[in-house]
Order: structure tokens, then C-alpha cells, then sequence
């Protein structure tokens, strides 16, 4: 949502000049134009009004084009509300062009710093949803490649904004189902995110995740199970054997268990299904009680393992 406030922030201050002053005061007045236009929209979405929402965004994204001009990034906000109109609304073909101009301001913005990246992948992020949603998921590609390959250049290989673009690419080769190379990006950054963030910080945590999702889809289940256990690990260092997701994770490495042991017969991995159910079933009754949906669906769990 446009911060109506800073609207006009990247206005040079008036000159002394009399037609300079004059000049910026003519902008000024259509600045607001533009304001009053977007509120009006905004009230027109709560009425269901979409069409005359739809047009007075146009509008006002003119109005600002034609105030500061067409690649002055201070418009992008105005771009991001007529694109993030049309999205919202499954358009993606219409909102296509206006998240291009985005990117492309924002690339030639030509800055570095954190909040610079988090815009940059934000734009990176809802551009690629549209070309996947429109069956072009190799420009979408391109779009995380360029993201992670600009973050390596201008911060290296171990800042967090790299690590940020490496995970990024990481989800979108698992979204759409590319899972072994979501495998190998996702064992890069586990490597990577613990040597800058530690071994057992939330952050890898995230990885481990993320990683097990993509063994499970690959059938790789001796790996997954190996990584949700390290993830257990990380989540019983951070919260102290307790917590909700920390019974969260014990839940998924005891489901993973139990399907291991309908396909191998294994005596071991039964014992061990059966005390990390015991275990999240003991965190989810200290937390929600003895009679709750949760652990009473974990029992039942636990009961057909056993039987």
C-alpha cells in the first residue's frame, strides 16, 4: 500500500528561482491529483467497483508518470499498486508489463544496500510467479539466476542476501518440481548457512526444511530422515526440548519413520518412530491438553504404527 504521506519525498525542493518554484508547485498540485485518485481507488475496492478502481489507478499512475517522469524510480510505488491490482485479480498478462518497469528501474537503480535487495527480490519474486502462472518457467529461471548471480557479485558468496537469493532459487526449482536441482541448491546453502549462521541457528533449520520436502519427493527416505533429525536437533537446541515446532518436526521425522518401516519391515525404525511420536505427543498434551484434535489424530498415529 503507498505510503500517501512520502508520496512526494522524491520532489526536489523548490528553488529560489521564481520559475523553478513555480515549476515544483505545478507538480505539487498534480502529485496530489494523484493521491486523491489512489484513495478514491481504494474506496472503490471496498465497494466491489473494480472496473472504475481499475481505471483510476491508470490514472494516477499518469498523473505521477507525467510529474516525475517515466524512469524516475519514485514511481515504482505507484506501479507496484496498478500491478499488484491486476495480480490480486489472477490478470497476469496485464500486470506482466508493469512488473517488467519495476524490475528494470530497480536494476538500474543501481544500489546495494539490504533494503535495495529485499525490493528487488519482492519484484524478482511476483515477475516470475507471472511467468510461471503463463507456462514460461525458463524466464522465470532467469530472473532467480540474475538475482543470485548479481547478489554474489556485488556482496559475495556468504552474505545473507546471497544466501537470501540462493534459498529463493532453491523454492522456485521445488515449486515446480525440479526437484534435483532444488537438491543441490539446497545442500549448497545447508553448507553455506551454517558456516555463516552456525550449526544450530533457526536459519538452518529453514534449509533442513526445505531439504527434507525435496528428499521426500525424490524417495530418498534414509537422507530425509537423516536431515529431519538434524533438524530436530537444531529446533531442541533452540527451544530447549520444548516447544510447538519443535513437536512439529518431531511429527514429520516420526511419519517419515513409520513409512520407512512399511517398506523395510525394520524392527529399529519402529522403535525409533515410536519414541519421537511419544515425545511430540508429550510437548502437544503439556501445550494443548490430553483431549485436543491434535493429539488425539497423533495417537491415532501412533496406535496404527504399533499394531
Amino acid at each position: 500500500m503507498i505510503d500517501f504521506k512520502g508520496i512526494t519525498q522524491d520532489i526536489a525542493a523548490p528553488s529560489s528561482q521564481s520559475g523553478a518554484g513555480s515549476s515544483s508547485g505545478a507538480v505539487q498540485v498534480e502529485l496530489r491529483q494523484a493521491v486523491d485518485y489512489f484513495k478514491m481507488a481504494m474506496e472503490y475496492l471496498t465497494q466491489g467497483r473494480f472496473d472504475d478502481a481499475e481505471q483510476l489507478y491508470r490514472m494516477a499512475l499518469n498523473v505521477s508518470e507525467t510529474a516525475m517522469g517515466m524512469d524516475n524510480p519514485a514511481i515504482i510505488a505507484h506501479l507496484e499498486e496498478l500491478s499488484n491490482f491486476y495480480l490480486n485479480r489472477a490478470k497476469f498478462d496485464e500486470a506482466e508489463p508493469y512488473l517488467k518497469r519495476i524490475y528494470a528501474l530497480r536494476i538500474n537503480s543501481n544500489q546495494s544496500d539490504d533494503e535495495y535487495f529485499e525490493g528487488l527480490a519482492n519484484t524478482v519474486d511476483k515477475l516470475a510467479n507471472v511467468f510461471e502462472r503463463t507456462g514460461r518457467s525458463g524466464e522465470a529461471e532467469k530472473l532467480y539466476l540474475n538475482l543470485l548471480r548479481s547478489q554474489e557479485k556485488q556482496k559475495g558468496g556468504h552474505d545473507q542476501t546471497t544466501l537470501d537469493a540462493l534459498g529463493r532459487l532453491g523454492n522456485f526449482y521445488q515449486r515446480t518440481g525440479v526437484y534435483a536441482a532444488a537438491r543441490a541448491v539446497f545442500e549448497e546453502l545447508l553448507e553455506i548457512q551454517a558456516i555463516v549462521s552456525g550449526a544450530n541457528s533457526s536459519e538452518v533449520g529453514a534449509v533442513l526444511s526445505s531439504l527434507s520436502v525435496v528428499y521426500g519427493k525424490l524417495e530418498l527416505y534414509m537422507e530425509q530422515i537423516a536431515v529431519l533429525e538434524r533438524q530436530v536437533q537444531v529446533l531442541d537446541t533452540i527451544h530447549g526440548g520444548c516447544g510447538l515446532s519443535l513437536a512439529s518436526a518431531l511429527s514429520r521425522l516420526a511419519d517419515v519413520l513409520s513409512g520407512a518401516v512399511r517398506l523395510t519391515g525394520c524392527k529399529e525404525l519402529l522403535e525409533r518412530a515410536e519414541l519421537v511420536y511419544r515425545r511430540a505427543l508429550s510437548i502437544y498434551e503439556k501445550h494443548y491438553g490430553p483431549s485436543t484434535a491434535t493429539v488425539e489424530n497423533l495417537r491415532l498415529r501412533l496406535k496404527k504404527l504399533s499394531s
